[in-house]
């Protein structure tokens, strides 16, 4: 997948451009990756085409916090298939472009949409004057085809926010957000239809697990990265393709070592290798309990080996239904 990111010079030609933030890449920016690849079939190149800047954080001066950073997103739309993902920069000249003008400059003239994607609620343009009826009434004139997205609904197993479990709701980022920020990582794997991630480069650490027998892989997430609460979490570890058991601590670890930044502590089972330097990815399943500070590190190691017991029967479970 080529990435193209912070730069305006884009000259590109016959291409189906999906517009969105992107942020999570949930089963409803599925359907829209879905629909920009189908016509690679008519020799059309698929473009997903986000900003280097969450506009709404910007727009609004919230703090930035994402489901998946700029390098995770990249990842995984690379495996959803995308040919090419733009990162637009978003700058206050962008904020300020007429919705004509957005589509006549940047979609046509320098990424050369034939077909442009959207979600049934996509704004776009100076004060978000852009809509769906603006896109398909321009789609003649401008010579390209405009496809509307419906939005995608879902049952959700658990409480969230204003939510009971069985209530329907529609899938978005705002929602999935919650939904991590709860702890609810079963409802947030549901509306994402892939275990939440965290990819990143294992660090040293204090090496306190080695020294009871259960080495840990530390990951730093970057600050822009939105993590659950801190706890003890069901997960896997996926390292040069394979994936592993594995249970992962998110926090701060208050026994040994009282890191300043959060960290994700995850130890894999059945792997035994140097993966120090070199990236990994952890997906988090299920939050089992919240971070705790023990007496000392006997307490420590006898309860590292109980999460891991709870993980393996919690993954077990989960393979079977």
């Amino acid at each position: 997948m080529i990435f193209v990111s912070g730069t305006k010079d884009i000259c590109m030609e016959n291409t189906a451009v999906a517009i969105g933030k992107f942020d999570g890449l949930h089963l409803g920016h599925q359907s829209l990756i879905r629909k920009i690849n189908s016509y690679k079939a008519h020799n059309m190149t698929s473009v997903m085409l986000t900003f280097n800047y969450n506009p709404s954080y910007m727009l609004q001066g919230k703090a930035l916090s994402l489901i998946y950073t700029s390098q995770e997103r990249r990842i995984l739309a690379g495996r959803m298939g995308v040919d090419v993902l733009i990162e637009y920069p978003f700058s206050e000249e962008t904020a300020h472009m007429d919705p004509t003008e957005f589509l006549q400059e940047v979609l046509i003239r320098h990424l050369g949409a034939r077909h442009i994607v959207v979600g049934e609620d996509f704004c776009f343009g100076r004060d978000r004057k852009g809509n769906t009826d603006l896109l398909r009434g321009m789609s003649l004139p401008l010579g390209y085809s405009a496809h509307i997205c419906p939005k995608i609904h879902t049952t959700l197993k658990e409480a969230v926010g204003q939510y009971q479990p069985g209530d329907e709701a529609d899938i978005s980022a705002t929602l999935i957000r919650q939904a991590i920020q709860e702890g609810k990582m079963e409802t947030a794997n549901q509306m994402l239809g892939i275990p939440y991630t965290i990819i990143g480069t294992v660090v040293h650490g204090r090496e306190i697990g080695r020294t009871i027998g259960m080495p840990t892989a530390n990951l730093e997430p970057d600050r822009t990265k939105l993590l659950p609460p801190n706890g003890v979490y069901a997960s896997t570890a996926v390292i040069d393709q394979k994936i592993y058991p594995a249970v992962t601590n998110i926090g701060r670890n208050p026994t040994v070592a009282e890191h300043q930044k959060p960290r994700a502590e995850t130890y894999i089972y059945g792997f035994d290798g140097n993966i120090y330097g070199r990236q990994i990815e952890v997906r988090l399943y299920h939050f089992a309990r919240p971070e705790q500070k023990f007496e000392n590190i006997d307490a420590l190691k006898a309860q590292m080996h109980q999460d891991m017991k709870n993980s393996l029967e919690y993954m077990e479970k989960l393979s079977l239904e």
